[in-house]
């Protein structure tokens, strides 16, 4: 069955492939696409109309490509041209088959060009306000952060990917957003927490993040501090011990440190006084190599869970 579109022009796909490859068609394209990148949209538009067909059709397909894969920021007014190419039908079709059936595409779809970049300036276009809000200090985050699912993970992956190129002052702008909210309480959901904890470097929010409910983003967090070898970092995860579901993981990083500091190793002394940690820290410090110190630890400190450290190295 052929369902060729009425008023098209059928083409084999060697012919399309041999207009795409024409040496003057490709130069056509290049020119008005450093034209296009000077702003210079009505020059575009003139020289693209005086074009004949087939080789209209396909300068265009050739330029709209190019500027898809060589991701060329659009102005207002590029987008413009380019969004009027999507409610535009093309002339050549090429015959495709099936198992069983055959039917018409576009040999040059330019329109389905068209629509993914003005999709991308859309986008691009949020983020560009976005941007600007927060650092103008006028992004409001409980405002932001709602929608549908969809929505909402759309939102987040932006403020997520755009966190870091924030200024101190923009970010500090939403670390107070979160921290200083004392009516009707409202936090980000995690991996917008993680984000702004991980960019800004502030105490509270950590404080807040390791008091929600932990899931795999608060946890990807806890693995890269203890990968981070500062003061600071070691001091997010062992306040992390203080979620229940975290208190494991954090442990076990903390005694995975080499060198240990003094602060860690009195933090992991006073764990292994607590009957319910101690195991933890003992199996994973004797995992680690550090049996001597915990048999030194038996015998001069009377208040570390000697039963549990014992049973560690009795295995």
């Amino acid at each position: 069955m052929n369902s060729a579109i009425a008023g098209s022009i059928e083409i084999t796909p060697q012919t399309a492939q041999t207009w795409l490859s024409d040496a003057r068609s490709q130069t056509k394209a290049s020119t008005l696409l450093e034209q296009l990148q000077d702003n210079k949209v009505d020059s575009v538009k003139f020289a693209i109309e005086r074009l004949a067909m087939p080789q209209q059709e396909v300068v265009k397909y050739i330029l709209l490509t190019q500027l898809e894969q060589q991701q060329i920021a659009l102005s207002s007014r590029m987008a413009m041209f380019i969004d009027a190419q999507r409610n535009l039908r093309p002339t050549y079709q090429v015959l495709e088959t099936g198992d069983g059936y055959e039917f018409s595409a576009p040999a040059f779809n330019y329109p389905a060009t068209a629509t993914r970049l003005i999709k991308r300036w859309q986008v691009d276009q949020k983020t560009i306000d976005l941007v600007i809000q927060a650092e103008k200090g006028e992004l409001n985050l409980r405002e932001y952060l709602v929608g549908d699912d969809a929505q909402l993970k759309t939102r987040e992956n932006l403020l997520i990917q755009e966190m870091g190129s924030l200024s101190s002052q923009a970010l500090e702008a939403l670390v107070q957003q979160v921290t200083l909210s004392r009516v009707n309480p409202w936090l980000p959901r995690s991996r917008v927490m993680v984000s702004l904890a991980r960019e800004s470097n502030d105490e509270d929010i950590y404080q807040l993040l390791w008091r929600m409910k932990a899931d795999s983003h608060t946890k990807q967090e806890l693995a890269r501090l203890s990968s981070v070898t500062t003061s600071f970092a070691y001091q997010q995860v062992m306040s992390a011990t203080n979620n229940p579901t975290l208190k494991d993981q954090a442990l076990q990083q903390l005694a995975r440190v080499k060198p240990m500091s003094d602060e860690i190793r009195t933090f992991l002394v006073t764990r292994m006084t607590l009957e319910e940690d101690a195991p933890i820290v003992a199996q994973e410090l004797f995992e680690q190599g550090y049996s001597q110190w915990l048999a030194e630890l038996v015998t001069t400190n009377s208040r570390v869970r000697a039963s549990a450290i014992n049973s560690v190295l009795a295995n």
